[in-house]
């Protein structure tokens, strides 16, 4: 038997979540919703400034390698759903690409979700990501890739720095 999608995207979350709080120092703590259905995955707290975003994760653990294909071998293809994205939210779409074994994120890409029509082929039902995997690389998805998770973290850290959670205002 071997591991379905399903399954595999499940240790990705998984995996993740620790990668992150580990690279963090345990600044950043990860919440799981017990239902995924408006596609966040993890909500990442920022126990220095308050703040938290909404991550949804997506997975692969190789890259496209078609003999006889235009795409280079190094390209990592990874498909969203249209019906489970909110492009207004402030969100981001981390994609990751996994060792073989599924015990390590090799590569990572923190797409903010508001970019994602920009920089994503547009299909009917979806958003396709074909993004080189090499560091250096030049393609269209360079900006957003990380070269770790260490790279995520910051990422995510100068984000909740810049937006803290002392501008909103409750009313009740």
């Amino acid at each position: 038997m071997k591991l379905t999608s399903t399954q595999i995207g499940s240790i990705a979350e998984n995996l993740v979540a620790n990668e992150v709080m580990i690279e963090s120092g345990g600044r950043l703590s990860p919440f799981q919703p017990i239902a995924d259905d408006d596609g966040i995955d993890v909500l990442f707290y920022d126990k220095v400034t308050g703040g938290s975003i909404r991550i949804q994760i997506k997975a692969r653990t190789k890259t496209v390698n078609k003999p006889g294909s235009k795409i280079p071998a190094n390209t990592v293809h990874f498909e969203v759903r249209k019906a489970t994205l909110d492009t207004d939210r402030n969100a981001y779409l981390l994609c990751v690409l996994l060792d073989s074994a599924l015990r390590k994120t090799e590569r990572a890409w923190l797409v903010p979700l508001k970019f994602l029509p920009k920089v994503a082929s547009n299909r009917d039902s979806k958003y396709i990501i074909r993004a080189n995997r090499d560091t250096k690389s030049n393609d269209k998805y360079k900006r957003f890739q990380c070269a770790s998770m260490s790279d995520v973290c910051n990422r995510i850290i100068e984000d909740m720095e810049a937006t803290p959670n002392s501008n909103r205002s409750f009313r009740f």
